[in-house]
């Protein structure tokens, strides 16, 4: 590559787990002092950095962290006025959405390898605008309804409860006090009005973890997959459960899915919106969808799984 890349890291995504990271990548960084490790430390520092990478023609930023570490990334990446700086990406989340749904390694090591080869991928990011007119970038996926008021309370939690185990406890636990709402859906120009438990509107096939919300998603074919689960139960919900972890939820009667690049919703008041698991205030929301604006770092095609 041109220039040595910056590495970001979000201590605090995956529990702590990027912040047991730290000690490898210096250690794998000592013969390079030409490379950049700038470690976060509020909300925002990531995206300042990125910010200020891309307007100096930084090319590969890589970050160290989970879904909101990348979206944190891809909105400073983004407001370059020229080339916009690659991305490498090393999964240590919680999630992990978008790196699954690329089919990048999960090993440490392994996806150090990727983050600075040369094998880049274009990728469809999504923009997106929310009832008090904020305005982000993101490249996973966004939701509105039950999964948002997951990702609200998952915002609260520290420590284990920020774990996979946790957001199961925390789903069930928003489960019991959710109540479904009334949603106006233009898909295109198309309108869809009716109640639903949630609205998630897809980049790439996974979501929360590692469900297969939209199983024929890509993050490359210029359209956003648009899962809409209507007036379920909560029984019915719970039950689903497992289905979305295999992707078999779509075959319900409750289920319909989408694909779109020009998305407005509007609701009942006080309806959450998030992106990328980062809550993102509340409806009304448009979303647009903005082809191959992003290069991800990727395994070279022939090691892909």
């Amino acid at each position: 590559m041109p220039h040595a890349p910056l590495v970001i890291v979000n201590p605090t995504a995956g529990g702590g787990r990027a912040a047991r990271l730290i000690p490898w990548l210096r250690e794998r960084l000592e013969r390079r002092p030409d490379v950049e490790l700038f470690i976060t430390r509020r909300r925002g520092d990531a995206e300042e950095r990125a910010a200020t990478a891309a307007a100096r023609g930084q090319d590969r930023i890589i970050a160290v962290g989970g879904d909101g570490t990348i979206q944190e990334v891809l909105n400073g990446a983004l407001q370059s006025d020229g080339a916009v700086p690659g991305l490498g990406i090393i999964p240590v989340g919680t999630g992990n959405d978008l790196a699954r749904s690329l089919g990048l390694p999960g090993e440490p090591a392994a996806a150090w390898r990727v983050a600075v080869g040369r094998s880049l991928r274009a990728t469809d990011v999504g923009r997106a605008r929310n009832g008090a007119g904020e305005e982000r970038w993101f490249a996973s996926a966004g939701g509105i309804g039950f999964d948002a008021q997951v990702a609200a309370a998952m915002a609260r939690r520290r420590g284990w409860q920020a774990s996979r185990a946790g957001y199961l406890l925390t789903t069930l636990g928003e489960l019991r006090r959710f109540e479904n709402c009334r949603v106006r859906i233009a898909l295109d120009g198309q309108v869809i009005e009716r109640d639903v438990l949630m609205i998630a509107i897809a980049n790439g096939a996974y979501y929360g973890g590692g469900m297969r919300i939209a199983p024929d998603a890509r993050a490359d074919d210029g359209l956003l997959d648009v899962c809409v689960v209507g007036d379920i139960s909560r029984i019915t919900a719970l039950r689903e459960l497992p289905n979305l972890y295999r992707g078999t939820h779509v075959r319900h009667p409750a289920v319909s899915m989408h694909t779109a690049v020009a998305i407005d919703v509007d609701g009942s008041s006080g309806t959450r919106v998030h992106l990328d698991g980062e809550p993102f205030g509340s409806l009304p929301l448009a979303i647009s969808l903005v082809p191959w604006a992003i290069e991800v770092a990727t395994p070279e095609p022939s090691a892909r799984l």
